[in-house]
């Protein structure tokens, strides 16, 4: 019953946190800047996105591959192919609930290829621990690479908020100044008798132990490539969505690399990235010098196109699972071999 409740209070977080983007997004948007985006939608070049989904299909082929690196050492051998179902029916369960789908892809596997799901579990935190080391390596090359960009935008930021300040308006940043300076004060006093800061604690320590499981991989260049490509596939999904507006068709690579760092983000935060993915967007071609309408449009595509090959992949998965679903009477465990 508690685990139900925990699992529906962040259902209607996630949710929530969606629901607020969304408002957030449109609130001060004109009924031209309405028309400007549905106009945007409309002469969007959405054939272009189908070299997108070929992409986003092999940057989960090279995960399923790397995830079965980790898997041998323990003594199983899944195929690819049930371990890219599993990923695929997984991210359907993401599109509900935060992180769910970590768990719906484990238990996939361990029903498909009876490998003992406390195994499978701890090879997808070490998998995940990998893409965090990833994800901060990237974020912190993207913000030297595009450092004017960034610069200037909080420099902004910065000098608006002073404004505010000083002529009154915006006091209350000052308040959440006091407030974040006495949280910090008191949680350095009393944090480590938090249950929440045990928790955050015992998740680091899993990071790190799923970091050092890596070292059991065999083949530790093959690894890597695997996890080189699902980045750079990432990357190049991402930078081809683009060319379906022409107004963001001339952005390079670059500026595809920090949607991406943003809409990874915003994946974090809301179930599927729904609301988030395309506000992170628009607030980041913003920095580039494009509209927020072009840019809010060219998030919702981009947010679109991922939503679609998640659900058609994810069902087409859950059709084809128990076809490569493995035989009660043959072994996967390789030391039986």
């Amino acid at each position: 019953m508690k685990r139900a409740l925990l699992y529906l209070l962040k259902y209607l977080v996630g949710f929530g946190i969606a629901g607020l983007l969304i408002w957030l997004s449109f609130r001060q948007l004109s009924d031209q800047d309405l028309t400007d985006i549905k106009e945007a939608l409309l002469r969007a070049r959405f054939w272009l996105l189908l070299p997108v989904f070929l992409i986003l299909f092999l940057s989960h082929w090279f995960r399923a591959r790397r995830w079965r690196q980790l898997i041998t050492p323990l003594g199983y051998k899944p195929s690819v192919a049930q371990l890219l179902c599993s990923l695929f029916i997984g991210y359907i369960g993401n599109q509900l609930v935060p992180r769910a789908g970590e768990i719906i892809r484990c238990t996939t596997v361990a029903r498909t290829s009876k490998v003992p799901a406390e195994k499978v579990i701890g090879t997808m935190v070490a998998e995940r621990a990998f893409d965090v080391v990833c994800l901060a390596v990237i974020t912190t090359a993207t913000f030297f690479i595009e450092y004017k960009y960034i610069e200037s935008y909080f420099r902004d930021i910065t000098r608006t908020a002073g404004e505010g300040i000083a002529g009154g308006r915006h006091w209350w940043l000052l308040l959440i100044a006091a407030l974040v300076v006495i949280a910090a004060i008191w949680l350095i006093r009393k944090g480590r008798k938090l249950k929440w800061v045990q928790f955050l604690t015992r998740v680091w320590r899993g990071l790190l132990e799923g970091l050092s499981s890596i070292n059991k991989v065999e083949n530790k260049p093959l690894f890597l490539l695997n996890t080189v490509l699902i980045w750079v596939c990432y990357i190049l999904s991402t930078w081809l969505g683009c060319f379906a507006l022409a107004e963001t068709e001339h952005l390079p690579v670059t500026t595809a690399v920090a949607m991406l760092v943003s809409g990874t983000f915003g994946i974090i935060i809301a179930p599927g990235g729904l609301g988030a993915y395309p506000a992170a967007i628009q607030k980041t071609l913003e920095l580039y010098g494009l509209s927020g309408t072009i840019g809010l449009a060219a998030g919702w595509i981009l947010w679109l196109a991922q939503f679609f090959f998640t659900i058609i992949f994810g069902l087409g998965a859950y059709l084809l699972i128990n076809y490569f679903k493995q035989p009660l009477h043959e072994k996967q465990s390789v030391h039986s071999i």
